[in-house]
């Protein structure tokens, strides 16, 4: 299976045909978001307040960059654990993001809410935050800059590799693909 090129912010059009364990090259803007920032933008959002960001059809990626070598754009940028985020879920849906991107499993729950509103979620390598840094093209913060890595940035990336971990169809990678392990292993 040949990887997907998705331009960001995203087309929902271009998510229906997408199948657990297909890898997507993304290009473009980004936001990210881990604990603190997410807590804010929650509260904002449950209060019915406007976040700092138009979510609508973004892409959300879990992930707290580190400060950039001079003459980068950014430093680390590796994935955190999804699973930490899932309380923030129901309001960012809810609000219009098309895509969540983080690393490891979310409890069934979570994967029901995020097919429940048309969202796809995407896994990136642990581990590999070097390289997904070397992809980021230009940088900004967007919010809560006091935060430090853990502001809202929102990342111009291009030619970064994720896969598809869950579907619009509700597959789950984490739970098939072991599955399919096993069974060739039998």
């Amino acid at each position: 299976m040949s990887a997907v090129w998705l331009s960001l912010p995203l087309d929902r059009k271009a998510l229906k045909d997408l199948t657990i364990g297909q890898w997507v090259n993304l290009s473009g803007p980004v936001y990210t978001g881990r604990d603190m920032a997410l807590s804010r933008v929650n509260d904002l959002l449950l209060d019915g307040k406007t976040p700092p960001m138009d979510l609508r059809g973004q892409l959300l990626y879990f992930v707290g960059p580190t400060p950039p070598a001079p003459g980068e754009a950014i430093g680390a940028a590796g994935p955190t654990t999804s699973r930490r985020m899932e309380r923030f879920l129901p309001a960012l849906v809810q609000a219009g993001v098309a895509a969540v991107m983080g690393k490891g499993p979310l409890s069934k729950g979570a994967v029901s809410e995020l097919i429940r509103h048309g969202v796809i979620y995407l896994s990136a390598a642990g581990g590999a935050g070097a390289y997904y840094g070397s992809r980021v093209k230009g940088s900004t913060v967007v919010a809560y800059e006091e935060l430090g890595p853990e502001a809202i940035y929102c990342l111009n990336v291009d030619n970064f590799p994720a896969v598809v971990a869950v579907d619009l169809k509700g597959d789950d990678l984490f739970e098939e693909g072991p599955k399919a392990y096993r069974k060739g292993n039998d």
